[in-house]
């Protein structure tokens, strides 16, 4: 976890550090388009597979409805609109979470019309509201 207080796109900045990280350890080849007005932050490639990954990340907990979990946008602001990410844009948003040091590999179809999402990784993957937990640790997804 970052020391100190860094500020919302500098924390975004050291998740996608992670990521290009991780996924050169799992053996996935990654490139980052040029600029920063693509849906995606990388293209990842595995053998013949390409992928498209927009990465978010959590660094605080949250407690509702008497659960602590990591609440995540899903979205994307289009001026003061939130969009939700396609399938024409993005085929995965890759979640770091980052106290846990944790990843969710999710297919954006699993997300279906959801903005926000919340994650538990220090519970069981049984657990009501648990839904995402199927992609903890999902790299194989990327291989596939």
């Amino acid at each position: 976890m970052p020391v100190g207080h860094l500020g919302p796109k500098r924390m975004g900045e050291v998740a996608e550090i992670a990521f290009m990280y991780r996924s050169a350890i799992e053996g996935i080849g990654v490139a980052r388009p040029y600029g920063d007005s693509h849906p995606c932050d990388f293209l990842m490639q595995h053998g013949r597979r390409l992928s498209r990954v927009q990465v978010k990340s959590c660094f605080t907990p949250r407690r509702t409805h008497g659960r602590t979990g990591f609440h995540i946008l899903v979205a994307y602001r289009c001026g003061k609109e939130l969009r939700l990410y396609t399938q024409a844009e993005v085929d995965f948003i890759a979640v770091f979470v980052a106290r846990y040091n944790i990843w969710y590999v999710i297919p954006v179809e699993a997300l279906g019309r959801s903005k926000t999402i919340r994650v538990y990784p220090h519970g069981k993957g049984n657990q009501t509201g648990a839904f995402y937990e199927s992609y903890r640790e999902a790299w194989h997804l990327l291989k596939e």
